[in-house]
């Protein structure tokens, strides 16, 4: 896997494992990134990391790399093995297409979100 993608699966983690972290105002700002997201994968790692540096966030930081660090433990970037064609294999059961990062950020970002939905209170 890419260092990109393990970068972007661990800050989805960091959103799944401490959502309860982050502040009100952290998440109205969060919920603005999908609109700035590109397809790029690079760009998308580089945008999140941007977005955890300020230092209200440094718990979420650390978390983020301690992810990051379990991930590229576990399937380390191997030019031999993991990239390229020839070798590949997909996530993605055959004939149904796969999430860009862009989406599954989106998506975690949308599922984490305190005021989602589900927490709603229901109505009377």
């Amino acid at each position: 896997m890419s260092v990109y993608k393990n970068s972007i699966k661990a800050f989805i983690q960091v959103l799944d494992s401490q959502s309860k972290l982050i502040p009100t105002q952290d998440w109205n700002e969060l919920q603005q990134l999908p609109s700035q997201l590109p397809e790029d994968d690079e760009e998308i790692s580089e945008i999140l990391e941007n977005w955890l540096k300020p230092e209200s966030r440094s718990q979420l930081l650390e978390t983020y790399k301690q992810h990051l660090k379990l991930l590229s433990a576990a399937s380390p970037i191997d030019l031999d093995i993991n990239i390229g064609i020839a070798n590949s294999k997909s996530q993605t059961p055959v004939n149904q297409p796969s999430e860009s990062s862009k989406e599954l950020t989106e998506n975690a970002i949308k599922r984490n979100y305190p005021l989602s939905d589900k927490q709603e209170p229901s109505k009377s």
